[in-house]
């Protein structure tokens, strides 16, 4: 007689995990959830709630000219109040900040025009790049005033400033900048150009001062600004990111007084850094950019290789600008797929709201031979309707889009009947002997069941469509 073999001489299935030791329990992955630990037991750990256990239909991912939405409480006008504070704010600041500034200046009166301003000038340079500083606070504080929340989302989708991030950015478009400026040098010397003369600005210990500590402030505040708020109000109302691209160029483009081929310029940085924003998630790649743009200049400048007062330009400077930053897109769209950088915010949208009891529902009776009654609910709102009477009749669905009958609500002429119905509507003699049908408890569109005494019953089902 043949023997049975003993349990543990079996082989284990494909799926099972070893046996777990005294002490130990395991998870449904099988690793060890809990352990024992000075004669006690250690509890598994629970799994957090987040998105993947969520149901996708309750998701929504939003890329970071759409993160107006992620705040279930932000409107559609507090974009315009934002932006109505944002400009006071920055009106009462720049006063401030201009009265002991201009306390100091020699000659104040020639600050109405830019274009004759000594920019080297250490004073000047405070006030004209330190005014437009002036634009984080006062963007933080209307953000902080009228959201949405958190205040990170104006940094990121990730709802803080990728510090990491932006200095790696930063790292590629400084050496884009060398790169492409030096060949252009050579380039220019090879073909019969002046040779390079270096001339220090008189006090250029303090430009070198501000253009490490000041203009980086100044190129985060335009990109807070024009990036940041612009973008989130344009895809709080449009959803396609080339508008939220393009509609903050002009006001950009505005700020700066060059000429036709310094402003093409301007365009195409404008641009690149409106859809690097919008591709990497976040402004760190467009302040690395505007960052080392300005601070390459602004040092040019300095040893005399530049005329931050020139607002001139011509073919090559535009030709450069494509250049630098269409390389410099390529770079970073290959660092973000290669690092994973988080472009899009996943939220997860409030639970519907709850249908009242079905006593307290409206219902919607046919006023003809259809006999059909009916909960009318807007399935985008949940809110329940009133079908008007000069239109009709209506297809009536079920709850999974199968047509049952038609609900006509005109009223039709004849003697009414003592229920209010007219003669010939569907109870021409009055409440059957079960009552009147619209006062039981309808769900939607089911044909009424014959009783047994010949009168109409409506069915009471809770089949509400």
């Amino acid at each position: 007689m043949s023997q049975h073999p003993a349990p543990w001489s079996k082989p284990p299935a494909p799926n099972s995990s070893p046996a777990p030791r005294p002490g130990e329990v395991r998870g449904a992955g099988g690793g060890a959830a809990s352990s024992t630990m000075n004669g006690g037991r250690v509890p598994a750990p629970v799994p957090a709630t987040g998105p993947s256990q969520v149901p996708p239909e309750q998701l929504r991912t939003l890329a970071y000219h759409r993160l107006g939405f992620a705040d279930r409480n932000h409107e559609w006008w507090k974009p315009l109040v934002e932006g109505a504070i944002l400009f006071f704010l920055f009106l009462v600041l720049s006063v401030l900040f201009a009265i002991p500034v201009i306390l100091f200046m020699d000659n104040p009166m020639g600050l109405d025009n830019v274009a004759t301003m000594d920019q080297l000038d250490p004073l000047i340079f405070f006030f004209l790049f330190g005014s437009v500083a002036l634009l984080a606070p006062a963007a933080y504080l209307a953000r902080k005033i009228m959201g949405p929340r958190p205040l990170g989302l104006l940094h990121s989708v990730t709802g803080r400033l990728r510090w990491k991030w932006m200095l790696q950015c930063g790292l590629a478009a400084l050496a884009i900048f060398v790169v492409i400026n030096g060949l252009s040098i050579l380039f220019d010397l090879m073909t019969g150009g002046e040779a390079l003369e270096f001339t220090l600005a008189p006090q250029w210990g303090w430009l070198l001062l501000m253009v490490i500590l000041l203009v980086p402030i100044q190129c985060f505040a335009e990109e807070l600004v024009f990036r940041g708020y612009l973008m989130q109000t344009v895809g709080r109302w449009l959803k396609h990111p080339a508008w939220a691209i393009l509609l903050p160029v002009p006001l950009f483009v505005a700020g700066h007084l060059y000429d036709v081929w310094g402003q093409a310029s301007i365009v195409v940085m404008a641009i690149t850094m409106g859809v690097i924003t919008w591709r990497t998630g976040g402004l760190e790649a467009a302040v690395a950019l505007h960052v080392v743009n300005n601070c390459t200049v602004t040092l040019m400048a300095i040893v005399g290789l530049a005329d931050l007062s020139d607002t001139s330009g011509g073919p090559i400077d535009v030709l450069f600008t494509l250049a630098v930053n269409g390389v410099f897109l390529l770079v970073v769209f290959r660092m973000a797929r290669k690092t994973r950088i988080a472009t899009s915010r996943t939220i997860i949208l409030p639970p519907p709201p709850r249908l009242p009891a079905l006593a307290q529902r409206p219902r919607t009776v046919s006023q003809v031979g259809s006999e059909l009654a009916a909960f009318v609910v807007d399935p985008r709102t949940q809110n329940y309707l009133s079908l008007p009477e000069q239109y009709g009749p209506y297809t009536v669905r079920d709850g999974q889009g199968r047509p049952v009958g038609l609900l006509d609500v005109r009223k039709t002429s004849g003697p009414q009947s003592p229920n209010g119905q007219s003669g010939n509507g569907p109870w021409p003699n009055g409440p059957s002997q079960g009552g009147d049908p619209r006062d039981r408890q309808l769900a939607g569109a089911q044909p009424p069941n014959r009783g047994s005494h010949g009168g109409d019953s409506a069915t009471n089902q809770d089949r509400t469509p």
